[in-house]
């Protein structure tokens, strides 16, 4: 999960990159000087997404049974409302960039800029679907491995006891004669 104060530094900087478009589009400057600060603005809302989407999958797990880890997931939950607040006023920033480019006359630029970050998130989707398969795949393996061993020690262990049986049976058998 991504720390409480690096989700804040985040949403910082998303305002404040929005608060700079804003004032430089009112001094005169055209919405392609602002390249840096819109960049920094969708970076943050890349870890502000990022975050919300693991705060999402915190909140469906079970709660884990070692304090520790029922610790940190406590904490992911508290932090779900705030993901949903910043999130929300998160959209508002990106309308109201929205707002700017289209006053601009610059929609096709921030269409563009927009594919591009869908682009780049649905890959990111992808390889953490990736991730997450490949660990979910590691600990099936695992557990298949420990159910054979399981299995295997089960069946020697029969084996032995109807040996050590089959045994005593043919010694009282022999020496009752």
């Amino acid at each position: 999960m991504i720390d409480p104060i690096t989700i804040g530094a985040a949403f910082a900087v998303a305002k404040t990159s929005v608060s700079f478009v804003k004032e430089a589009i009112g001094v005169g400057h055209q919405i392609k000087d602002c390249y840096t600060e819109l960049s920094k603005f969708f970076n943050a809302q890349g870890q502000i997404e990022k975050a919300a989407k693991e705060a999402e999958i915190a909140k469906s797990l079970p709660k884990p049974t070692d304090p520790k880890e029922a610790e940190v997931h406590e904490s992911a939950l508290s932090q779900a409302f705030t993901l949903v607040m910043q999130r929300k006023q998160m959209r508002e920033f990106e309308r109201e960039l929205k707002d700017m480019f289209m006053m601009q006359g610059e929609m096709e630029l921030y269409e563009e800029l927009c594919a591009e970050r869908n682009r780049i998130a649905g890959e990111q989707d992808q390889e953490a679907r990736e991730k997450l398969r490949k660990a979910r795949l590691a600990k099936d393996i695992a557990e298949r491995k420990r159910k054979e061993r399981n299995d295997v020690f089960a069946a020697v262990g029969i084996i032995t006891v109807l040996g050590i049986g089959m045994i005593l049976v043919f010694t009282s058998i022999y020496y009752m004669r």
